[in-house]
């Protein structure tokens, strides 16, 4: 499946290419879907991520023991769970692992949570990666979901002894 992840994350980038900022629309149309206190599932379904959503999650966080209850899990970002990081010993934290790690951060912030980091693969190759977590509340005011979005692009290593010239 590594051979896979050029094709998710290719050289350019992986959000649509109206924007490259997914986590930014995800969070605009959370706070669109907010009106004064958390948004519901409901409400984000509602709102129009167009090809957005093969790169968004959402968590039931009550039901999420141990490992996160996905109730929603886009396409592309399903194809994540397959994808391995370096640096653990038998290499099980993927980057869907990764994109879902913060949303207990978004829960105690009670506020959108981004990250912005650089992973090493597991065939030693960067991804620059972006991710966003946010609250969602059925009733408004109790945190019940996390909706988040993740995407990123393979890192192009340039050689020190070289320079780039525009």
């Amino acid at each position: 499946m590594l051979s896979d992840v050029a094709e998710l994350f290719g050289s350019e980038m992986a959000a649509p290419a109206a924007d490259r900022r997914l986590t930014r629309r995800l969070v605009d149309a959370w706070a669109r879907a907010a009106r004064g206190q958390f948004p519901s599932w409901q409400a984000m379904q509602e709102s129009s991520l167009g090809d957005d959503w093969n790169w968004v999650f959402a968590v039931d966080i009550e039901k999420s023991v141990g490992f996160p209850y996905f109730i929603y899990l886009g396409h592309c970002l399903a194809k994540l769970s397959d994808v391995h990081l370096s640096g653990e010993a038998d290499w099980t934290m993927t980057l869907l692992d990764k994109a879902t790690s913060d949303i207990y951060a978004a829960v105690a912030s009670e506020a959108p949570h981004y990250r912005d980091d650089t992973l090493t693969l597991c065939d030693g190759r960067r991804l620059l990666f972006r991710s966003v977590t946010a609250p969602l509340a059925e009733d408004g005011s109790t945190v019940t979901h996390i909706i988040g979005a993740a995407n990123g692009r393979l890192a192009v290593d340039v050689d020190p002894g070289l320079k780039l010239v525009e």
